[in-house]
């Protein structure tokens, strides 16, 4: 979906500097999980390198690297890996993830027993699938994260890869009542109603009450389709669209 390229009051050129404003927020925001992505990737090749079999004790010593991140970045709620199925020997799910607590920062706790009926099944999850199978980062949400952070959020993931060979996802849950003002200093400057709009067309974010935060649009924002006057894909496999409209 291309931007408008018209002229500067079709909202085009406003368009193209929120995108990249936009675009310039998410990408400091995957940078957490890619310090991640990283660290697991060195780890890994580390004890390999040495003779050994790369386990879970290996991925606890993540913990340093996820707790500098998150002391440096306060709007991020947790950080952490969850690992693929054919990574670690000794288990088939595994999750190495910490979040704010009130005593600091504290691991997170989840049922990963396939055979349990409240089993946390990341595998399932589409931002996992899209790392797996697509190798592609993620944003999902806003949503209600009852089973982890128990929060509105946003999930933010890359893919964590070496070789070729795919090892799991990297993550950071964002809670939209960080994230949301921030997006909404943004599109304050666009100087028409504005709206962004996540992957299942719910909205992220709006600078009017005309669209509310967590509401679904019927269709994705288009250029001229007799809403909005501009609109354009932030991209980096997020599947935000910002649309740019008259006001009511």
């Amino acid at each position: 979906m291309a931007a408008d390229s018209g002229a500067p009051h079709s909202g085009g050129e406003v368009l193209d500097t929120l995108l990249q404003q936009v675009r310039d927020l998410l990408q400091a925001v995957f940078t957490g999980p890619q310090r991640v992505a990283d660290e697991v990737v060195r780890r890994r090749r580390g004890v390999r390198a040495a003779g050994g079999v790369f386990g879970a004790a290996d991925l606890a010593g993540l913990k340093p690297t996820v707790v500098q991140w998150l002391t440096e970045h306060p709007e991020s709620d947790g950080l952490g890996f969850l690992a693929a199925a054919e990574l670690l020997p000794d288990r088939e799910r595994h999750i190495q993830w910490w979040q704010r607590g009130a005593a600091g920062f504290v691991p997170m706790r989840l049922n990963l027993d396939p055979t349990c009926v409240d089993v946390y099944d990341y595998f399932e999850m589409e931002w996992y699938a899209a790392a797996r199978d697509h190798g592609a980062r993620a944003v999902f949400g806003p949503y209600v994260d009852y089973s982890a952070a128990d929060s509105y959020i946003c999930t933010f993931t890359v893919p964590v890869v070496d070789g070729g060979e795919f090892l799991g996802v990297a993550g950071t849950d964002l809670r939209m009542s960080d994230l949301e003002p921030r997006l909404l200093g943004l599109l304050r400057r666009a100087g028409h109603d504005a709206v962004l709009v996540g992957a299942e067309r719910r909205v992220v974010a709006a600078n009017t009450p005309r669209w509310l935060v967590g509401s679904r649009l019927p269709r994705v924002p288009q250029t001229r389709d007799g809403v909005f006057l501009a609109a354009g894909e932030v991209g980096l496999d997020s599947g935000w669209v910002l649309g740019l409209a008259d006001p009511e």
